[in-house]
């Protein structure tokens, strides 16, 4: 048991720290809104989708598509949203229902997933993890624009110029057709990839917003409860059953158990009226997540399925 509690530390513990050190460096006014506002445009649009792009681009297409994985996890998301649209009327008020299943579902895969998946699994495992990111990324924001009852048509248009999606649709090109990456180029990549993790995880910690949860206590819990602990256990138990082993079993139940994404507050500020409510749900599941992920690892490599 102590083997596995020290594996699942290492894949949590350095994140848990970052975001804590996020906190910490705003509540001194080492960092700020507008420090927090850059850094995330940046990882957005730049760092990130490095690791996405030089992670599938620079290894053999049949690495990086990994056709059962995505197949799972894409019904699986799917499944667990239109279950939730029809246990939200149970736990939250009909105008909330939206926001309340957005941040049940709409996990952080971009980042905090990444991060877990790449400290349990090294740096191998990236093709593989940024073909899966790149197909949830989209079914996630479609999802997330109907539960949200949104009459904008701009996130459907706009939905294929998304960094993360642009990169790994390069990334795949150029490992299809062979197309060589220069040295150089691999460098400078592999420079502000290096960069993403750590800036990110400051950001997110340095974001987080208390005082929407004591506002919106009500609201955060189940949210909370389903996102980080109902859902997790339900895909990782019915992946197990589909003959999911190690390695994939792993990448789906961090993927699946990674806190709500900052996204979703975005999407509900813009869409909703129910933003604090949404900010509450990532502060709440973003803290916790370290603990339930911990807890799932060591069971799961306890009885040998990871």
């Amino acid at each position: 048991m102590k083997e596995q509690f020290f594996f699942a530390l290492s894949v949590t513990g350095p994140i848990l720290v970052i975001l804590i050190l996020g906190v910490f460096f705003r509540r001194i006014k080492l960092i700020d809104d507008h420090f927090i506002s850059i850094g995330n445009k940046l990882v957005f649009n730049v760092t990130l989708p490095c690791i996405l792009f030089f992670g599938t681009a620079t290894r053999p297409l049949n690495e990086s598509l990994d056709v059962p994985l995505v197949v799972f996890g894409a019904v699986a998301t799917v499944l667990i949203v239109v279950c939730l649209w029809w246990l939200a009327p149970f736990f939250v008020k009909d105008d909330k229902k939206g926001v309340f299943i957005q941040g049940a579902f709409r996990g952080n895969m971009g980042i905090i997933g990444i991060a877990m998946v790449l400290n349990a699994y090294g740096p191998e495992i990236l093709p593989k993890i940024s073909v899966y990111l790149g197909i949830l990324t989209i079914l996630y924001n479609i999802l997330s624009v109907w539960v949200l009852h949104s009459n904008e048509q701009s996130y459907v248009t706009t939905l294929f110029k998304n960094p993360l999606i642009i990169a790994v649709v390069s990334g795949l090109v150029c490992s299809g057709f062979g197309i060589p990456i220069p040295a150089f180029v691999q460098d400078t990549g592999n420079y502000f990839s290096k960069m993403t993790l750590p800036l990110a995880l400051v950001c997110i910690g340095g974001s987080l917003r208390w005082e929407s949860f004591r506002v919106n206590q009500q609201d955060v819990v189940w949210p909370t409860v389903f996102k980080l602990v109902l859902i997790p256990v339900a895909a990782t138990g019915a992946a197990i059953a589909f003959g999911f082993r190690g390695q994939d079993l792993g990448l789906l139940f961090l993927m699946m158990s990674a806190p709500t994404a900052v996204a979703s507050y975005v999407m509900a500020r813009q869409m909703t009226q129910y933003g604090e409510m949404a900010a509450a749900i990532v502060a709440m599941t973003t803290t916790i997540n370290a603990f339930t992920v911990t807890a799932g690892l060591v069971v799961l490599q306890s009885n040998g399925y990871i």
